[in-house]
């Protein structure tokens, strides 16, 4: 892993000043454990962007609009997500060492931000991101949705917004690598494939873990835990997930065509609605 990259100052399209973070009630969640283990997760990866953003702009190095955006536009947003949410959950859950927390989960979860993950191709890894945006602009939607606190249903808004704004970018640069290297449609669905694959996969699970052993000190942590961890907001999130936004975002790299499209976004649809979350 390269030197940690600064983060130089850039036009956003909110602040942490957006919110008024003294009328959030830290009684307000009480023992819904759903909500708080879905945003202080969230947080965690959204505040470690950094650690892989490098290995991104070495794949894409010699493209500067590519890597000026990735550097001084993405970044500066996805951390901005981080701290935000980092800021919710400190004062949600004021008892919450997240701090703490944090620095075991990354001691932990430093090993994925291997570059070996990336897709070998740079139109295949912009097909990745399509997917990584499709699935962060969803689950914000959905958050945004289902709270019933003010401060955190606009937050989740903002974010879902920039999620949205992100894949616009990463689809226009795929379409771009995509016609250069002539990818084909299979291997554009096996990259879309492995990235669907990694969506709720171990690094989830791993500050997941760490989340657990933190509000149940000395409790042993396994898959058990986590799936009943899951279970607990399912239904919330099942009647609030955007599949339709969700399906239309996921097969547009695929370039089915205007009808192609059409045709395929309520099959797609309605095969989401079965399997999410």
């Amino acid at each position: 892993m390269g030197a940690m990259i600064p983060i130089p100052s850039t036009q956003q399209h909110w602040s942490l000043d957006s919110f008024d973070w003294n009328a959030i009630d830290p009684t307000r969640w009480g023992e819904r454990d759903g909500m708080f283990y879905m945003v202080a997760a969230a947080s965690f990866m959204e505040i470690t962007t950094d650690r892989y953003t490098r290995n991104l702009i070495d794949k894409f190095a010699g493209d500067d609009e590519v890597t000026e955006w990735l550097g001084q536009h993405w970044l500066p947003e996805e951390l901005q997500h981080g701290e935000a949410l980092r800021r919710y959950v400190t004062t949600a859950w004021p008892d919450f060492e997240w701090d703490r927390v944090y620095a075991a989960f990354l001691s932990e979860f430093a090993a994925y931000c291997a570059a070996e993950r990336l897709e070998p191709t740079r139109a295949r890894e912009m097909a990745s991101r399509c997917v990584v945006e499709m699935g962060t602009a969803s689950f914000y939607t959905t958050l945004g949705r289902i709270s019933s606190e003010p401060i955190l249903a606009e937050l989740a808004a903002c974010i879902a917004a920039d999620e949205v704004r992100h894949y616009k970018h990463f689809y226009r640069y795929f379409r771009r690598y995509q016609k250069a290297e002539r990818t084909g449609r299979h291997s554009i669905v096996a990259a879309m494939w492995n990235r669907l694959r990694m969506i709720d996969g171990e690094d989830n699970v791993i500050a997941v873990k760490h989340l657990y052993e933190a509000r149940h000190p000395g409790a042993r942590f396994d898959r058990r835990i986590y799936k009943r961890i899951r279970r607990s907001s399912r239904e919330a999130i099942r009647r609030h997930f955007p599949h339709r936004m969700c399906a239309g975002m996921l097969l547009r790299p695929l370039e089915l065509g205007r009808r192609g499209h059409q045709f395929a976004v309520p099959i797609v649809e309605t095969v989401a609605r079965r399997v999410v979350p």
